[in-house]
Formats: structure tokens, sequence, C-alpha cells
């Protein structure tokens, strides 16, 4: 067995890490067991397909708290239309 380490994960990202340890897990073993040959293009059809779904989440992840966040401030003033002066002098109309 490979020598470990252990290292601490905030519980809010712990399902993100064990899966991407188990991807890494899965492209090893499908590296040694992939037919001479194949084993680009089998390990790559992976990463490309499991990465994306990882890249949701996290992205999902991302949106979900910043949504939060929001819904904690509370809601967002409305903008308010400026009123644009109106000139008051008459204009002028000949010499002075």
């Amino acid at each position: 067995m490979a020598p470990t380490i252990t290292i601490e994960v905030p519980v809010s990202r712990e399902a993100q890490v064990r899966r991407f340890l188990a991807l890494l897990e899965e492209l090893e073993n499908l590296a040694d067991t992939a037919p001479d040959g194949t084993v680009l293009d089998a390990c790559e059809s992976v990463v490309v397909e499991k990465g994306r779904d990882i890249n949701k989440q996290i992205l999902a992840g991302a949106m979900a708290r910043r949504v939060a966040t929001a819904e904690k401030k509370g809601r967002l003033s409305a903008s308010a239309n400026v009123v644009v002066p109106k000139k008051t002098a008459a204009p002028r109309t000949g010499k002075s």
C-alpha cells in the first residue's frame, strides 16, 4: 500500500474531495487494465465525462452559496430615475 497523509477538509467539501479521489482511482485502474493503444482514449473519455459532472457540482455549489448570501442580505433597493433639471430662463432674442 502506498504511503498516506491526513488532511483536514471542511465538511462541506468532503463529498467533492471523495468524488475527486474516486475519479483518480478509476483512472489509475483504467490505465492499468485498458488494452494497449487504447489507454489515452479510454482515460480521456472518463475524464471529460466525469470531470464535467464534477465541474457542474462545483458551479452549482458556488451559485447556491451566492444565492444564500444574497438572500441573507435581503432585497436590493430599486434604482431611482434621475430627473434632468429643466431650463427656467427664456431664450435670448436680440442684442442686450
